[in-house]
């Protein structure tokens, strides 16, 4: 019934000098004591548990710890700005190292500081943060219930949107499975100008998402950097702006800046109260339309989550978009690779486009005319449609002159 092991404390914190181990001095050993540590129970796990999943979650490590799926944390962080303004960069710099799952206690561990703003944005980084897991001692208790009601809701609304973001930081897990591939990647991933370089305090979350934390507190306004070569289009408020530049953005309480790649492909999974109840039956499919990118595609991994090395087994899917925009006339296909011991099934998908100002001519799914869609108020153009897996779909959006 256990689900994951936790090794803490093992760096040893208590090292004298004068103590000799087998293959050396404490000094000597120290800094790969977790490191073994940590092989030790990933040996065991793959010994008592052969066919399910590590978890794996230890404070400490060292070059190459990623071979054991070793999820390190940043430690006993102070609960104060401070504590929260080094973690951007601690989590980057590890990702680049191989450690792709380097993350934070959500709100700070050490420090008896009951501080609601703090701990709202540091929840809201953690949407964006490879692990999502507030954690605190005894003085502060972690959990959004012991808070009041307005930090109660904005935390709500920060670990919603963790859950909407299953399908998307799912296929990041593939990549960092496949290509080591970081989940947290530095602007320079993307933009090569100096400015790229020495920022981070703004990044990428994996391919198509920018994210601004905010780290000081009472901050009505803060600078953002957009990469170069594309449009950057707001997460929540639609408003869009070309890269290669940097723009002082208004501050939000209920979010951090966060802005998707125009042309990208994101899936917004159904809400549920816990992981167990997640499948990727129902989901909403987000395409950040506009008019001047004429071609794109997004690739989505999916399989059970439970078993291992599923991709190497076949028992996996891999949905494949593209859009293409031309002539007043946007075409979305989906399709799919089905590994061989993989059931595909029929999925309900909700197509949702943001960023149209016009009510389409018509639309047309696999060619015939459908009538069931909807433009909102806020611009976003819905779809619903039925998708077998198996085949692939297209559908036509003819726009007026």
């Amino acid at each position: 019934g256990v689900e994951g092991v936790w090794g803490d404390l093992g760096e040893p914190e208590v090292h004298p000098s004068g103590l000799i181990h087998a293959t050396g001095t404490a000094d000597e050993v120290h800094n790969t004591y977790g490191h073994d540590w940590a092989g030790l129970v990933y040996e065991g796990y793959a010994r008592d548990f052969p066919d399910k999943r590590p978890f794996i979650l230890m404070r400490s490590g060292y070059s190459g710890s990623q071979k054991f799926g070793l999820i390190p944390w940043s430690g006993d962080v102070n609960r104060s700005w401070g504590g929260l303004q080094s973690q951007t960069e601690i989590a980057l710099q590890m990702g680049m190292q191989g450690l792709g799952y380097m993350h934070s206690d959500l709100g700070g561990f050490a420090g008896a500081n009951l501080d609601d703003e703090l701990y709202t944005r540091w929840l809201q980084y953690g949407v964006f943060q490879p692990i999502f897991r507030p954690h605190a001692q005894e003085q502060v208790p972690s959990e959004p219930v012991f808070r009041e009601e307005r930090t109660r809701n904005l935390a709500k609304k920060a670990i919603e949107m963790r859950y909407k973001l299953l399908p998307y930081n799912y296929n990041l897990v593939f990549q960092n499975n496949q290509y080591g591939t970081p989940l947290m990647r530095p602007l320079f991933f993307e933009d090569d100008s100096k400015e790229s370089y020495v920022r981070d305090d703004t990044y990428l979350w994996g391919d198509d998402f920018l994210v601004t934390p905010i780290v000081n507190p009472g901050e009505t306004e803060k600078e953002v950097y957009f990469p170069k070569n594309n449009v950057w289009i707001d997460l929540y408020a639609n408003e869009k702006i070309a890269g290669g530049q940097s723009k002082k953005i208004k501050v939000s309480e209920e979010y951090i800046p966060t802005f998707v790649r125009g042309g990208a492909f994101i899936p917004f999974a159904n809400l549920v109260q816990s992981t167990d109840q997640y499948a990727l039956r129902e989901f909403e499919l987000f395409y950040f339309f506009d008019k001047s990118i004429t071609e794109s595609k997004g690739e989505f991994y999916n399989d059970d989550g439970l078993t291992k090395e599923a991709y190497e087994k076949e028992h996996y899917e891999i949905l494949k978009f593209k859009a293409n925009f031309q002539n007043r006339t946007l075409q979305l296909n989906l399709g799919s690779e089905i590994g061989d011991n993989f059931n595909s099934e029929l999925k309900s998908i909700t197509v949702r486009i943001p960023n149209i100002d016009q009510v389409p001519k018509y639309i047309k799914v696999d060619g015939k005319r459908i009538r069931n869609s909807n433009l909102s108020t806020d611009k976003t153009l819905s779809i619903p449609v039925k998708w077998d897996t198996s085949k692939t779909m297209n559908i036509k959006i003819k726009f007026k002159k």
